[in-house]
């Protein structure tokens, strides 16, 4: 009774140091970001200062849970936990590095006065925040359905940062247009970032869905909104596969070998396999 006791104190202990370092991620965010609106350098040194207490944070908590996976060995969700922290301070960690750069694009606009990126990037820069704040949400209020309605996101974020890009290039091959190439470069830096914290985020709320349901969603993309409503094919009677084109039986290994060789494929569809018309040259000799 005590040591699971103990235990929960210790996961208790390990979810508010994520939390906390959730908050300090989200700020140094939130600052990076005003310190494009306004290219202000002080306010951009500040958030570059603070990355040492994320990194001492992501150090604090990997100790923490690699610790209690040696000394308490968690089971089924409070393993699941624990396993996730350690995946999520990556994430965490990577979104303060991204806030980091978006504070150095500030500091090297500081000698362009009246140019912002925030104009070019609002779109992505509202939705990347929105992302990490809704990410942090789901992992407080430990919403499984939310984070997997998150994870949907990831294709938006690349959309979005396409759509900048194209307008950047139209921008620059127009001799009307007043957008210069090096204030084009610190407009794509700072969208590669929220990009990446947007995708980030994402990972947060899929590293959520797994603790709470024991699924993990990486690398599934769209097959996670059919991998459990399309049937599976059941094979046809003796072991034989229905084939794709001409409806006739096909063995195994044939469907095999002909999917390991193409070329193969191809002549054994329009009846030029040297194997199998050597047979049938044989049979005729034969005959």
């Amino acid at each position: 009774m005590q040591q699971a006791n103990y235990l929960q104190q210790l996961l208790v202990t390990l979810r508010t140091r994520l939390l906390v370092m959730c908050a300090s991620v989200g700020i140094a965010l939130e600052e990076a970001g005003k310190a494009l609106v306004t290219n202000d350098p002080g306010r951009a040194a500040a958030v570059i200062e603070s990355d040492a207490a994320i990194d001492a944070l992501e150090n604090e908590i990997d100790e923490m849970a690699l610790r209690l996976l040696a000394r308490s060995q968690p089971v089924a969700s409070d393993l699941r936990f624990v396993v996730t922290s350690l995946r999520m301070v990556v994430d965490l960690e990577r979104i303060g590095d991204e806030a980091v750069s978006m504070a150095e694009q500030a500091t090297l606009m500081q000698d362009m006065p009246g140019f912002s990126v925030i104009p070019h990037v609002r779109e992505l820069y509202v939705s990347a925040r929105e992302a990490f704040e809704n990410a942090v949400r789901v992992f407080r209020e430990n919403d499984a359905q939310e984070a997997l309605i998150m994870s949907r996101g990831d294709d938006e974020a690349v959309q979005t940062e396409v759509r900048i890009i194209q307008g950047l290039m139209e921008g620059l091959s127009d001799p009307q247009s007043s957008l210069e190439p090096h204030q084009a470069m610190h407009i794509i830096l700072v969208t590669r970032s929220l990009t990446r914290i947007w995708r980030r985020s994402v990972n947060i709320a899929e590293h959520v869905y797994f603790i709470s349901r024991g699924e993990s969603l990486k690398h599934k993309g769209e097959s996670r909104d059919v991998m459990f409503s399309a049937p599976a094919t059941p094979p046809a009677a003796g072991g034989f596969t229905p084939a794709a084109a001409s409806g006739e039986a096909v063995k195994p290994h044939e469907a095999d070998g002909n999917e390991k060789n193409p070329s193969r494929r191809n002549r054994a569809e329009k009846g030029t396999d040297p194997a199998k018309s050597g047979t049938a040259e044989k049979g005729t000799d034969n005959a």
